[in-house]
């Protein structure tokens, strides 16, 4: 029998309970999300502010996605334990403060204040797994952290809407307070790490240049170009200025012993290929979950759970495709499994493109499952592999880049599409999308209204069927056949 062969060991009593802490972490931040876009419509009326609500999502994504390459950097120079507690408990007082806010603008600062915790919690949630377990230990263990996302998806709305209607809406934010100390004793309790501290620097001039470079970036395509057109003078200035930062965050990385982000893991082609992959694949994954809802809802007039069911199905297929892989990746090794999810995302995109000439939840419900099958194969995949493939010294950094990478290609992603569906249907998006605000509609402009969403929506979904044809080509062309463990050689 060969060592690949072997019987896992047992789970000690130890990574068990570094599990649970963990497992908690994540259900916070998964259900924040969830749970807070149920709250939202009760607490415009109450706090009004109707033209800053995209801002209340938008500043969170901001933070959160910007501070993940620096928590990644802090997590390997100082450790994952102080990282991670750092970051849980700015995510804590943020949820505490947004349960106080009294106005928009309070609610959109203090929902920053989360999104700067939640930059470190997911990231080196999924570090500190790839330190606790051997390689095929934690290929078995990625499918349960990753159905914490399905359960979310599942019961977040539910809770979202039993707390508004009954303690009230600051109860949605102040429902993390409890779970996040939970996770945060565990952790502190249960979590001995041991590493070999050296003298190392943190790149802060680094952390700035790209922070910059990618808050313009996500600015420039998700308002920016909206407010003013894309071909607009505004709009050009500011994608230049951030890719102005980006190279000048680059020539800085070359000049520095340290930097925030090593150039040469870019040279290493599993890294490379996980990460244009993942990219990619995050613009199907952020594109299915905003533009599928407005199809079911705007297009076919259908309800609000209905299309959030429709949704969960992905969060469904996700920790399903993720056990699988978990199951049989040592046996197969990554290449098939990314290949294969790949393909899904193709499959499941061209359903996505159907699904007005079906019109049918069934069928809409499959194609989205069949999309979170394809993200739970390649994504975790690559995640474990990648993490298998690096020392101690630089696994946060590269869990980061592989988190980043979805996010930055979904956020960039949504960004453009949301544009394009508002220049095909203008300011009639919200009266169509509101099952009362539509009533209110004169039956042809009501039809008229239905049609350019239509419109609007079928572009968005060719974009994102290139885009999952993209990682389709990636994976077969330059995907490493990489195995568990197996350590990673520069190309």
């Amino acid at each position: 029998m060969t060592a690949a062969a072997a019987p896992l060991p047992p789970i000690t009593r130890r990574q068990a309970l570094v599990t649970v802490g963990l497992m908690t972490a994540l259900a916070a931040s998964a259900l924040d999300v969830t749970v807070v876009g149920t709250a939202m419509p009760t607490v415009i009326g109450q706090l009004g502010g109707l033209s800053e609500y995209a801002w209340v999502f938008s500043a969170y994504l901001l933070a959160s996605t910007t501070t993940v390459p620096l928590y990644s950097k802090l997590a390997d120079v100082h450790g994952r334990k102080p990282v991670f507690l750092f970051g849980l408990a700015l995510f804590v007082a943020g949820s505490a403060l947004c349960g106080l806010a009294g106005s928009m603008p309070a609610l959109i600062l203090f929902r920053t204040i989360q999104g700067l915790g939640a930059g470190a919690v997911q990231p080196i949630s999924f570090t500190i797994a790839g330190d606790i377990f051997e390689p095929r230990q934690r290929a078995r263990m990625q499918g349960y952290f990753s159905s914490i996302w399905g359960i979310a998806a599942i019961i977040g709305p539910a809770i979202g809407g039993l707390i508004t209607q009954t303690v009230g809406w600051p109860w949605v934010f102040e429902l993390n307070i409890p779970v996040g100390l939970l996770a945060a004793g565990i952790i502190g309790f249960g979590f001995r790490e041991r590493f070999e501290r050296r003298p190392r620097r943190v790149d802060w001039s680094g952390a700035a240049l790209l922070s910059g470079a990618v808050v313009l970036l996500l600015l420039g395509v998700s308002e920016v170009g909206q407010a003013v057109g894309w071909t607009s003078l505004p709009f050009i200035c500011t994608i230049l200025a951030a890719f102005g930062l980006l190279m000048l965050f680059i020539r800085h990385a070359r000049g520095v012993d340290e930097p925030l982000v090593d150039l040469a893991l870019f040279s290493v082609p599993l890294i490379r290929a996980g990460l244009g992959i993942g990219t990619l694949a995050g613009i199907v994954m952020f594109g299915l979950t905003t533009f599928v809802p407005p199809m079911i809802q705007g297009v076919q007039g259908g309800s609000a759970v209905e299309a959030g069911a429709v949704v969960a199905a992905m969060s469904i297929g996700w920790p399903v495709g993720s056990l699988i892989t978990g199951r049989l990746l040592h046996r197969f090794g990554a290449r098939p499994f990314v290949i294969a999810g790949a393909a899904m995302l193709v499959v499941g995109t061209l359903g996505v493109m159907q699904v007005h000439q079906v019109n049918s939840l069934v069928f809409a419900t499959v194609v989205c499952g069949i999309t979170g099958l394809g993200m739970g194969l390649a994504s975790t995949t690559l995640l474990i592999v990648i993490q298998g493939a690096v020392e101690w010294q630089r696994r946060a950094t590269v869990t980061g880049l592989v988190q980043f990478s979805r996010t930055i290609g979904g956020s960039v992603g949504i960004g453009v599409m949301g544009g394009i569906v508002a220049a095909f249907v203008g300011t009639a998006s919200s009266a169509i999308l509101d099952p009362v605000g539509r009533q209110t509609l004169a039956p042809a402009v009501l039809a008229a209204g239905r049609a350019s969403l239509a419109d609007g929506l079928g572009v968005v979904y060719w974009l994102m069927l290139a885009a999952a044809i993209g990682s389709l080509l990636l994976a077969v062309r330059v995907m490493p056949d990489a195995r568990l463990g197996e350590p990673a050689t520069a190309g």
